[in-house]
Protein backbone atom coordinates (compact mmCIF):
# COMPACT_ATOMS: atom_id res chain seq x y z
CA UNK A 1 0.00 0.00 0.00
CA UNK A 2 1.03 3.59 -1.01
CA UNK A 3 1.69 6.63 1.44
CA UNK A 4 -0.86 9.45 0.71
CA UNK A 5 0.48 12.56 0.10
CA UNK A 6 0.03 13.79 3.26
CA UNK A 7 1.70 10.60 5.12
CA UNK A 8 4.56 11.39 2.88
CA UNK A 9 4.53 15.06 4.11
CA UNK A 10 4.49 13.70 7.63
CA UNK A 11 7.26 11.47 7.10
CA UNK A 12 9.37 13.90 5.60
CA UNK A 13 8.80 16.79 8.04
CA UNK A 14 9.75 14.20 10.41
CA UNK A 15 13.22 13.37 8.73
CA UNK A 16 13.92 17.17 8.39
CA UNK A 17 13.15 17.42 12.41
CA UNK A 18 15.44 14.49 13.38
CA UNK A 19 18.48 14.89 10.71
CA UNK A 20 21.68 16.47 11.76
CA UNK A 21 22.58 19.43 9.73
CA UNK A 22 26.44 18.03 9.29
CA UNK A 23 24.98 15.58 6.86
CA UNK A 24 23.55 17.80 4.53
CA UNK A 25 24.91 19.01 1.50
CA UNK A 26 24.32 21.62 -0.36
CA UNK A 27 23.08 20.65 -3.83
CA UNK A 28 23.24 23.00 -6.79
CA UNK A 29 19.84 23.25 -8.25
CA UNK A 30 20.56 25.69 -11.01
CA UNK A 31 19.90 23.54 -13.75
CA UNK A 32 16.46 22.44 -12.68
CA UNK A 33 15.34 25.86 -12.08
CA UNK A 34 15.89 26.16 -15.44
CA UNK A 35 13.85 23.69 -16.85
CA UNK A 36 11.11 24.99 -14.42
CA UNK A 37 11.84 28.44 -15.70
CA UNK A 38 11.74 27.27 -19.34
CA UNK A 39 8.60 24.78 -18.72
CA UNK A 40 6.82 28.06 -17.72
CA UNK A 41 8.01 30.25 -20.84
CA UNK A 42 6.52 27.11 -23.31
CA UNK A 43 3.29 27.21 -21.69
CA UNK A 44 2.86 30.66 -21.55
CA UNK A 45 3.72 30.74 -25.55
CA UNK A 46 1.86 28.03 -26.18
CA UNK A 47 -1.08 29.93 -25.00
CA UNK A 48 -0.17 33.14 -26.88
CA UNK A 49 0.10 30.24 -30.02
CA UNK A 50 -3.35 28.74 -29.82
CA UNK A 51 -4.89 32.65 -29.29
CA UNK A 52 -2.56 33.73 -32.72
CA UNK A 53 -4.09 30.87 -34.38
CA UNK A 54 -7.64 31.26 -33.43
CA UNK A 55 -7.25 34.64 -34.47
CA UNK A 56 -6.28 33.93 -37.48
CA UNK A 57 -9.08 31.93 -38.68
CA UNK A 58 -11.36 33.93 -37.06
CA UNK A 59 -10.19 36.61 -39.76
CA UNK A 60 -10.82 33.74 -42.06
CA UNK A 61 -7.23 32.90 -42.53
CA UNK A 62 -6.69 29.16 -44.27
CA UNK A 63 -5.01 26.25 -42.51
CA UNK A 64 -2.88 26.43 -45.37
CA UNK A 65 -1.49 29.58 -44.61
CA UNK A 66 -1.29 29.33 -40.77
CA UNK A 67 1.04 26.02 -41.44
CA UNK A 68 3.23 27.85 -43.68
CA UNK A 69 3.52 30.16 -40.45
CA UNK A 70 4.28 27.41 -38.20
CA UNK A 71 6.39 25.49 -40.43
CA UNK A 72 4.12 23.05 -40.45
CA UNK A 73 1.63 21.43 -43.14
CA UNK A 74 -1.91 22.79 -43.18
CA UNK A 75 -2.88 19.11 -41.85
CA UNK A 76 -0.57 18.98 -39.35
CA UNK A 77 -1.94 22.90 -38.05
CA UNK A 78 -5.29 21.80 -38.47
CA UNK A 79 -4.85 18.71 -36.20
CA UNK A 80 -3.35 20.62 -33.48
CA UNK A 81 -5.22 23.77 -33.25
CA UNK A 82 -8.34 22.45 -34.92
CA UNK A 83 -10.35 21.37 -31.80
CA UNK A 84 -8.82 24.16 -29.52
CA UNK A 85 -10.97 27.02 -28.70
CA UNK A 86 -9.60 29.80 -26.78
CA UNK A 87 -11.62 31.19 -23.42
Amino acid sequence: MRPTRAQRAANLERWADDVDADDLRSADTDALRQIVDLVEQRQHVEEELDAAVQAARDAQRSWSEIGAMLGVSKQAAQRKYGNKSVA
